[in-house]
């Protein structure tokens, strides 16, 4: 219980717990112990007799609270909760026993009947309520021991999510590097400003990839840019067989997407299809209501089936691991398409 609650438990818990304390005092008496007696108090003695109480009640609870502050930084619950419950309610007792002794002590008018059968009582009532106080304090323990536990496993979870959020977005086909080397290397002999520019995209694309790797949603113009340089290494590649067409982004230069999609669904487009200069892969990717749509035609390759789809696979685990809505896939004879759902930022 943090001090916010302490505060307003003292403000409203004391008088309601002194107000049943006065209650439990007239259920337990006889009925002239009890109510009879009223007939010998005047207002003032009745609020008095309520005040004494509330004193009680707030002794009980007080005394509670701040031997609980103490023993948690001289006797604390971990590890030994049964010891520290008896040990707690042991001297929360002997505190509360030595303050009616004490109060017993006084001597009050009769009428008020602060005698032996009332000591016995309240001593009697003040064990049960220290027990009662002990044991809320030990169910307090237990909350909090469950919550951090409970904050625990989800920090745990976050981090392994955010462990395979990190591992996704860095599976890129391991022939993409060794390829693109080969075809850079072919540049050099044949044209060495074409292979200077072929060297700065494909840095552009590293270089994405490394300043990306820790954001888990970026700006769609962003992944377009990067897209813009990795199809120009296929261009140079292909030339006239992979033909691309671009999206404005108009209202959607403020949306938000994983890092690396666009890249593996035109990945996914070339590594599946075949084409050629007659017979050429055409990719689009345009916006339709919230989402990023990528389309190719489809010419696919004899691989026994659909592939792994691994890119695919890739992207929805992702969407599903930021706790969005998965892409949509659609297939016809002619088209393959893919609608991924643009995310706020």
């Amino acid at each position: 219980m943090n001090s916010a609650h302490y505060r307003s438990f003292r403000i409203y818990g004391y008088p309601g717990f002194g107000l049943i304390l006065y209650l439990i005092m007239i259920l337990i008496n006889p009925y002239e112990r009890s109510v009879g007696n009223w007939k010998l108090l005047s207002r003032f003695d009745l609020a008095f007799d309520m005040l004494v109480n509330v004193g009680y009640a707030a002794a009980i609870f007080e005394t509670g609270i701040q031997l609980t502050l103490l023993l948690n930084k001289k006797f604390s619950w971990e590890g030994r909760v049964r010891t520290r419950f008896v040990v707690q309610s042991v001297l929360h007792v002997g505190i509360i026993t030595c303050i009616l002794v004490l109060f017993f002590q006084i001597s009050f008018p009769a009428r008020f009947q602060y005698d032996q059968l009332g000591f016995q009582q309240s001593i009697i009532l003040g064990i049960i309520f220290s027990l009662l106080v002990t044991t809320v304090f030990t169910l307090e323990y237990y909350f909090y021991k469950w919550n951090d536990s409970r904050m625990e496993v989800s920090e745990t979870r976050k981090n392994a999510i955010q462990a395979q959020l990190d591992a996704l977005k860095l599976q890129l086909d391991p022939h993409f590097l060794f390829n693109n080397l080969s075809t850079l290397t072919s540049l050099i002999e044949e044209d060495q400003k074409l292979a200077v520019d072929y060297v700065i995209s494909l840095s552009s694309i590293y270089r994405y990839m490394l300043s990306n790797r820790v954001q888990n949603i970026i700006l769609v113009s962003e992944e377009l840019e990067f897209i813009r340089a990795y199809l120009f290494l296929y261009r140079i590649r292909y030339a006239d067989a992979i033909s691309i067409v671009m999206p404005q982004l108009n209202s959607y230069a403020d949306k938000g997407i994983a890092p690396l999609t666009l890249q593996l669904l035109v990945e996914n487009a070339i590594k599946h299809n075949l084409f050629s200069r007659k017979l050429p892969l055409l990719i689009e990717i345009y916006f339709d209501d919230g989402y990023i749509v990528v389309r190719n035609n489809r010419t696919p390759k004899q691989e026994g089936g659909t592939g792994s789809r691994m890119g695919l696979k890739n992207i929805s685990e992702r969407y599903i691991l930021l706790g969005h809505i998965e892409p949509l896939v659609l297939e016809t004879d002619e088209y393959f398409i893919v609608k991924v759902p643009l995310l706020d930022l």
